[in-house]
């Protein structure tokens, strides 16, 4: 089971590397924006909608919101492959983020 110390570490690395590896697509996207507080982050990209990622430090979970799948996805980390899963059908947050915005925006996510 993971600790709250190692889901903590591992969540707010996720959103930095979020941040980092999304920031180059703001110059490129009209209304792509990202905002960060405390342990949410919310990525704009314009039409269709918002991101959202909300850490759940009592289930040591990642929610994510996509306005393109328009679903709300629950990810918990796994230690083994160091990847956030989903709990519903065990997809890779990165891999379903880095497939929306290629489908939805100008340019290569760096995640």
């Amino acid at each position: 089971m993971l600790s709250t110390k190692t889901f903590n570490k591992e969540a707010a690395r996720m959103f930095e590397h979020l941040q980092k590896g999304l920031e180059p697509m703001s110059e490129m996207n009209e209304g792509f924006q990202i905002e960060k507080s405390g342990e949410s982050m919310s990525v704009t990209i314009g039409p269709p909608g918002s991101y959202m990622f909300q850490m759940d430090s009592k289930k040591k979970g990642i929610q994510m919101f996509s306005p393109i799948s328009t679903t709300l996805y629950t990810y918990k980390f796994d230690e083994n492959s160091q990847q956030w899963i989903s709990e519903q059908d065990g997809h890779l947050m990165i891999e379903l983020l880095t497939r929306e915005l290629l489908q939805s925006c100008s340019g290569l996510p760096d995640l």
